[in-house]
């Protein structure tokens, strides 16, 4: 593939690196993106004649001939020749991970390995002499304001010579959001020191002779050979990152690895001995995905998203003032808008969390409660749009609630949470939140219609006023009745029938209401009320211009956001599903653009991937026939990360700057909408999952919701040349819709 920028990060430790070949350098720091600084980074090799040949993060050097990189879930592998004495080099960077492995997960390390191969005849370019069969490799590092030493190693924490690095780094970053007169709030205005180390596992490693690198003679092998230079890249903070609590109840927040990992010896040693078992479960999780039959863009959002979202994780242990521990705390940064734990971002990687991780989505739904405000008119409570902003998360940054929106969030991915794993604990924990928040949500319809008229401003912030901020959204009022819905279910299964009854009479009541309005025909309106009257821009607060609002009636992708989670959980659907199909059927037509859908036929070109992506995996579910989109939304991607361009996974386009986001997590989904799987824990009668894919042709999907991590077993969907369908390596029992021998309906 074409070079491009490009992250690999860890997760919850913040350590990364963000590549950029185009500007001859890689972002780097122990504290992750927003917070590092330029380091320029050679690696290569000496040729024959003397000629240094480097990769593109140095301004130092040639350049090999033809760099290209090759990237999967957990690693990234960039290739260049030497054309003159066919060599070809190959630089791997691989950030282990596997699932609920929090040790392996959160160990602040990256490793790294080099090799040489003879390559064939390059495209027809002279030779200047026979490939040798021994070349000298290097890696050397320059960072500004870095104390950086270079020793042949003390022969306990490393297998050869090393590089240190001790730096301090700034806790607020500069692109925060806020007036630079201000500077940073006074807990955050402090500096932070970090140390790493690169540490070569080949004993015969030397110290450059200019005393800033290492250097390793290596032989060239045939493809594929074993033979490598081996480095482990660590790093480590010990100071306190995180201001976290609400009121008066603050506390600092160190690392969770250094619980285990106090320094940064004690983390190379962990790397070093840890570290073929740790790369082996790495591959192994690596390879489910390669082996999915996914198209080659849905593969490179996967995996350019994927580390996007460790990018942006805090895994934290949160300390008294004696510095005692008083539990944890995981947090999800909004990448380049720095909100930490928003909930609609969540809202769409509780994806991958319920994938391959839910205590994740476990401890944001235990922390969101914290910040509830009371709202008095209605008995009743909102959730805020974010924890908190930066390393402060003491209260909501955001300029303005998200009242229908926010609450709606929080209900959808609490019941999936507790379907889709059978756990009630939380649910049970906070059962007088989930009626004072489906109390609010039944109150802002303020005129019986059906349809909320207070809080109904929203997350697209770079919307038409119609699609953002009008009242009676067609959006908000089908994500309103399941939201309520899931209140009144959730009530249920916690044995409070009288609130859950009253939950579902405005199910039941409001779902025709909201048909009869908006529906036109072929498409669900954006709004039934397009009247500007008393409506004032929520970004703004100033009265809008215009007497009524443009795009209203409008095609729109968001009328059905809001049963996605339901539809994997097996929840019913409020809605006529013949209708449902068309809307998205007709919407994707009406909204389709160079690089996906807009938000509606009104604003082609203000689009969000993430949206785009949901909107698929809900049609999946639904099931509406697959549209080729990935390449659409790959080509965002590619455009937005070559040239001058790095925006590391960009969620929006020219008008907007959603970059580095975690909200193309969510393209996990497709491992999820492609076999329809089901789960639903709490089922009358026991737990019911089921699948249901496509059978057009021979295909194997992990059903990774399903695995047993420890154990290594991950049940596999298999459809086979005629179309039968199988489960290889169950687990559970798994209902297979379709086939003669099904004994149950379909669920959901």
């Amino acid at each position: 593939m074409q070079l491009m920028s490009w992250t690999v990060a860890r997760l919850g430790s913040r350590f990364s690196l963000h590549l950029e070949p185009y500007k001859r350098r890689v972002l780097h720091s122990a504290l992750g993106r927003f917070f590092d600084q330029p380091l320029d980074l050679m690696v290569g090799l000496v040729q024959p004649d003397g000629t240094e040949r480097v990769l593109p993060f140095t301004k130092h050097g040639q350049t090999l001939y033809n760099p290209e990189q090759f990237e999967r879930m957990n690693s990234i592998t960039y290739r260049g020749y030497c054309e003159h004495y066919r060599l070809r080099f190959e630089f791997n960077i691989h950030s282990v991970f596997y699932p609920r492995d929090e040790s392996l997960c959160t160990m602040p390390v990256i490793y790294l390995e080099m090799r040489l191969s003879e390559a064939p005849e390059i495209r027809w370019i002279e030779r200047k002499g026979p490939t040798p069969e021994k070349v000298k490799l290097f890696i050397r590092l320059q960072r500004p304001e870095t104390e950086i030493t270079v020793s042949p190693g003390d022969g306990e924490d490393s297998a050869g010579a090393q590089i240190d690095l001790s730096y301090q780094s700034q806790l607020y970053p500069s692109v925060a959001r806020r007036p630079a007169e201000y500077g940073a709030p006074p807990s955050l205005d402090r500096q932070l020191f970090a140390r790493e180390r690169i540490v070569s596992l080949n004993p015969d490693a030397q110290v450059h002779e200019a005393g800033d690198g290492l250097t390793l003679e290596l032989p060239v092998t045939a493809t594929g050979s074993g033979i490598k230079w081996r480095l482990v890249w660590a790093a480590h903070c010990g100071d306190p990152i995180l201001e976290v609590g609400a009121g008066e109840q603050r506390h600092d927040a160190r690392f969770k690895y250094v619980r285990e990992l106090p320094d940064i010896d004690s983390v190379v040693r962990t790397a070093i001995d840890s570290r073929d078992d740790r790369l082996g479960h790495s591959r192994r999780f690596e390879k489910l995905f390669d082996q999915a039959p996914l198209r080659m863009a849905q593969r490179h959002l996967l995996h350019q998203s994927f580390q996007s979202f460790l990018g942006n994780t805090f895994w934290c242990d949160i300390q008294d003032k004696d510095d005692s521990p008083l539990g944890e705390w995981f947090c999800d940064m909004e990448g380049a808008s720095l909100y930490q734990s928003t909930l609609d971002v969540e809202y769409n990687v509780s994806l991958l969390y319920l994938t391959l991780w839910p205590k994740l989505l476990a401890m944001q739904l235990e922390q969101w409660p914290l910040y509830e405000l009371p709202h008095e008119e209605s008995d009743g409570g909102v959730l805020r749009h974010d924890l908190g902003q930066v390393m402060q998360l003491t209260g909501p940054a955001f300029a303005h609630d998200m009242e229908v929106e926010e609450n709606c969030n929080y209900l959808l991915m609490l019941q999936a949470y507790c379907h889709w794993t059978g756990k009630k604990a939380i649910a049970e924990r906070h059962v007088d939140l989930i009626k004072r928040l489906g109390r609010y949500l039944i109150w802002t319809d303020r005129d019986g219609s059906g349809f909320p008229s207070e809080g109904i401003a929203n997350t697209l912030a770079d919307a038409s006023p119609a699609s953002q901020f009008s009242r009676k959204q067609t959006y908000l009022a089908v994500k309103r009745l399941v939201g309520i819905q899931a209140a009144g279910d959730l009530l249920r299964h916690l044995g409070e029938s009288e609130a859950a009854a009253n939950c579902e009479r405005i199910v039941e009541t409001d779902a025709p209401k909201i048909e009869q309005a908006a529906w036109l025909g072929d498409h669900y309106a954006v709004c039934v009320d397009p009247s500007t009257t008393g409506l004032t821009d929520a970004n703004t607060g100033e009265p809008l211009p215009y007497d009524e609002l443009a795009g209203w009636d409008a095609y729109s992708i968001y009328a059905g956001n809001g049963l996605l989670l339901p539809s994997m959980t097996a929840q019913p659907c409020p809605l006529n599903a013949s209708r449902l199909l068309t809307d998205l059927a007709n919407a994707r037509r009406d909204t389709l653009g160079p690089y996906g859908c807009g938000h509606s036929s009104y604003e082609k070109d203000n689009i969000w991937i993430s949206q785009n992506l949901w909107r698929d995996h809900l049609g999946r579910y639904l099931g509406l026939e697959a549209m080729p989109m990935a390449q659409r939304y790959w080509d965002l991607q590619v455009m937005s990360n070559t040239n001058e361009l790095s925006l590391g996974f960009v969620d929006t386009y020219i008008g907007n700057n959603l970059s580095f986001t975690p909200r193309g997590a969510v393209s996990v989904g497709y491992l999820l909408s492609h076999p329809r799987l089901v789960i639903d824990r709490l089922a009358a009668g026991g737990q019911r999952i089921s699948v249901d894919p496509d059978r057009q042709f021979a295909q194997r999907w992990p059903l990774l919701p399903l695995a047993d991590w420890k154990a290594g077993k991950i049940p596999v969907c298999v459809v086979d040349d005629d179309g039968n369908v199988t489960i290889e390596g169950e687990i559970d029992p798994v209902i297979i819709h379709g086939q003669e021998s099904e004994q149950t309906d379909v669920i959901g």
